[in-house]
């Protein structure tokens, strides 16, 4: 007969050796780094190149894109309507429909970075941030966090937005309705994850009264 007590990992654990055996092998062990190089360095990006021990003694390699966090904002008008960055991405080899989003600087506060963002790419400025939540991207690929925001009343701050740092950048800044903006995103016609991903959580968020703008429609 087993005595049973509670499991690190939120069940039932007996004492006998297998059952502590087959328990505690249900805990992931984490990696260990070795070493770690930098690959490329260019002004717009850093790759390194891990070498990991895995937990059952092998080594490994993992080339990633090592990068700051970044932030995205979802900035409201008076009127409800969401201020949306439509531009041409090589990758994608089509034009994109995105919310105001960028890389902080290093050392930079995730709030600082967004509403320093916001008014560079739109000519918008905020000072009322809501966070909406963190996540990682392609965290296979990449280390960098995306920092949601939603801003209420932004105001128009000057006349023309940055070219950004690349010097390059064909913004064409749009206001979009609230609810048609969750209407792209369910319609899948917002192809950013993280930007459907936002406008949906903001959605959740207004309709079990996190944050209080406007009443949204069933």
């Amino acid at each position: 007969m087993c005595r049973l007590v509670d499991s690190p990992v939120g069940g039932l654990e007996s004492i006998s050796r297998v059952k502590r055996w087959w328990w505690y092998n249900l805990i992931m062990k984490k990696w260990k780094k070795k070493n770690s190089k930098i690959i490329l360095d260019d002004k717009f990006m850093r790759v390194r190149k891990d070498l990991l021990e895995l937990p059952d003694g092998r080594e490994m390699e993992w080339i990633y894109w090592d990068s700051t966090d970044s932030v995205m904002i979802l900035g409201m008008t008076k009127d409800k309507k969401l201020l949306m960055v439509k531009q041409y991405k090589y990758l994608v080899k089509d034009n994109i429909l995105e919310f105001p989003a960028g890389r902080l600087k290093k050392k930079e506060k995730s709030e600082d970075g967004a509403k320093r963002e916001f008014e560079e790419e739109t000519g918008y400025k905020t000072n009322n941030l809501v966070k909406l939540g963190s996540f990682y991207e392609t965290y296979s690929q990449l280390n960098r966090q995306i920092h949601m925001y939603f801003a209420d009343n932004v105001v128009k701050s000057r006349k023309n937005p940055d070219k950004g740092s690349k010097g390059f950048e064909d913004l064409k800044i749009l206001l979009v309705d609230f609810e048609k903006a969750v209407e792209l995103a369910r319609e899948n016609k917002i192809v950013a994850m993280g930007c459907s991903l936002a406008i949906l959580l903001l959605k959740e968020k207004i309709e079990n009264g996190e944050i209080k703008t406007f009443k949204v429609r069933p």
